[in-house]
């Protein structure tokens, strides 16, 4: 309307142009006229089908509940294609159906200026118009990149590094030609990608940091802008086991949401946001909570399927087994563990190359197999489980932890405690190199490994074992048959701990004191007599009786336990190989 204003008062009349621009520029105003922006606080879905990209997150265990889901704990970031902002569409097409060919608009204009056959005002609009679609182009382009964060990250470790950064030169070479920053949209929506790939590859820190960066862009920005920014987060949170921000996050996503189900594209984004807020739900454990999301879901999933695909039956699995577990109807646990298994059957048929999410499907059919004792179905998917994760993304990945972990749990109940110390040395790898350092997560790990070191009794020796396990470390399977008790990824992952700077900037707590008395108590259990080892756990433990005498004054009982225990180890054991010690 503003253009038609302006034309009306400096455009001569028709009748002063020659013939041939009339009818041109007639057509040029009619597409630049009906091209009108919509507020961005309204946004509604894509036309277009969606593709989910379903890629890093689940965790694996051997506990219930069962993990969540490929599309919960790294929920599959389709939403802004299904989501974008409605002044981003239109601003592409006439008011009609048809796309504006901007490029053979902008001849028309450049030839209307060149030949005189325009007024210079009009010509000087519709160029301003053109620049605004441009810009217009560019912002719908910039909120639709996902082609970083839709890398399936699947060739192994160093690959995937290689990649993320080649795709970090990319935005450094974006910002130094740029004098906007964040503030422009093509490196926004870059930026928001990149922070995607730092998501699946478990750089939670970096994936994090860049988001915080462009919180206030995507603010200012709203509507589809902030559901991007949103969905990275709420992602980023579940992987920090941080569920409850991220359900609220996603609670923010639904508000935002005002079209209904029956508009284009909306089935599939609703089935996907509610998906994910079922995942997060189970996460914290409010089973009955993600039921209602899962019906939701599935709901929303009837628009556009005839029936339930492998993943939907994944998540109804899932989600039965954890329920049925809990009350003890077995019954119904079966019935759910067979669901899991025709999600996996169906997924190696429809995706035969999705590696990661087929190891995902493993694991959680290796878990409930777990859970009922029947080891040797457990052995056989788990086994699957950890291969593919080794070949896929790598001994550093939170991803080959957790299933190194879920392995050792299962061959602690096998009582095969020798094979279980290497694989919860790798799982505590994964936890002492990974981004944030939990004290609670590591304290846990030590504690399953001196329970393995008491089973083994007097037995145990780690300069015998060195001789018999040269092969063992060769090969890097853990299947049952192996004689495997190594400790060097439990020695490896404590040496790398104590040397790591946040381990020092940790908070001078209980917990904190605890977690480094255990340490001590490993290295002393495993006997690994070199100079070096020794003196590491003569540290680990004279940090854990520095805290605890700062706490003396405690009424913690417990404390005080623990600081008896740690004085009497360090007189006994390992006085003589602390630094002062040694330095004297």
């Amino acid at each position: 309307m503003h253009g038609a204003r302006l034309l009306q008062q400096t455009m001569p009349r028709p009748s002063r142009l020659p013939a041939g621009a009339v009818a041109t520029l007639r057509t040029i105003l009619v597409k630049l006229r009906r091209t009108t922006a919509t507020p961005a606080t309204r946004w509604q879905p894509l036309p277009a089908s969606l593709t989910a990209s379903r890629g890093f997150g689940t965790a694996v265990s051997s506990t219930f509940p069962l993990a969540s889901t490929g599309s919960a704990v790294v929920p599959p970031s389709v939403l802004p294609r299904a989501v974008a902002a409605a002044n981003q569409a239109p601003l592409l097409r006439s008011g009609g159906s048809d796309v504006l060919p901007l490029d053979d608009i902008a001849a028309l204009v450049k030839r209307l200026r060149t030949d005189g056959e325009a007024p210079t005002e009009a010509v000087d609009w519709m160029e301003m118009r053109l620049d605004e679609l441009r810009e217009a182009h560019r912002d719908q382009e910039a909120l639709m990149k996902r082609s970083w964060s839709d890398d399936l990250f699947e060739g192994g470790e160093a690959d995937n590094e290689r990649k993320i950064e080649g795709f970090e030169l990319e935005l450094v070479g974006m910002l130094q030609s740029s004098t906007r920053g964040l503030a422009d949209g093509t490196i926004l929506g870059n930026a928001i990608d990149l922070a995607g790939a730092y998501k699946k590859n478990y750089k939670l820190d970096k994936s994090e940091a860049v988001l915080l960066r462009c919180t206030r862009h995507a603010e200012a920005r709203s509507g589809a802008w902030m559901v991007k920014y949103l969905n990275h987060i709420s992602q980023v949170r579940m992987k920090q086991r941080r569920d409850a921000e991220a359900v609220e996050m996603m609670y923010e996503i639904e508000s935002l949401a005002t079209f209904t189900l029956d508009e284009a594209g909306a089935s599939e984004f609703y089935e996907t946001l509610y998906r994910n807020m079922s995942s997060g739900l189970r996460s914290m454990g409010r089973e009955d909570e993600a039921a209602v999301y899962f019906t939701k879901m599935a709901e929303a999933a009837k628009m556009h399927k005839k029936e339930l695909d492998w993943m939907d039956l994944w998540d109804l699995g899932v989600l039965m087994a954890n329920r049925a577990f809990h009350a003890g109807r077995w019954s119904e646990f079966y019935k759910a563990r067979e669901i899991i298994a025709d999600a996996l059957q169906k997924q190696q048929v429809a995706e035969p190359n999705e590696f990661i999410l087929r190891a995902k499907v493993l694991s959680n059919l290796g878990q409930c197999y777990l859970a009922t004792g029947e080891h040797d179905k457990a052995d056989l998917y788990y086994s699957e489980a950890y291969e593919l994760f080794d070949r896929a993304v790598g001994k550093s990945s939170p991803l080959f932890g957790m299933q190194a972990w879920a392995c050792g749990n299962l061959r602690c109940a096998q009582k095969l405690y020798a094979q279980a110390l290497p694989l919860l040395g790798e799982a505590l790898y994964v936890e002492a190199v990974g981004d944030g350092l939990s004290v609670s997560e590591i304290s846990k790990l030590l504690d399953q490994i001196l329970l393995c070191f008491h089973e083994l009794g007097g037995s145990h020796s780690a300069a015998a074992w060195g001789a018999n396990n040269a092969s063992a470390r060769e090969d890097h399977t853990w299947s049952s048959t192996s004689s495997s008790g190594d400790t060097e990824p439990i020695r490896r992952s404590l040496n790398w701990l104590i040397r790591d700077p946040r381990w020092a900037q940790l908070s001078d707590t209980t917990e904190l004191a605890v977690l480094s008395h255990k340490a001590a108590l490993v290295h002393v259990a495993a006997r690994w007599d070199r100079q070096d080892a020794l003196s590491d756990a003569a540290t680990y433990n004279g940090r854990a009786i520095d805290i605890l005498q700062q706490h003396r004054a405690s009424t913690d009982d417990e404390s005080r336990r623990w600081l008896t225990q740690a004085e009497a180890v360090h007189r006994a054991l390992l006085g003589r190989y602390s630094l002062d010690s040694v330095s004297s």
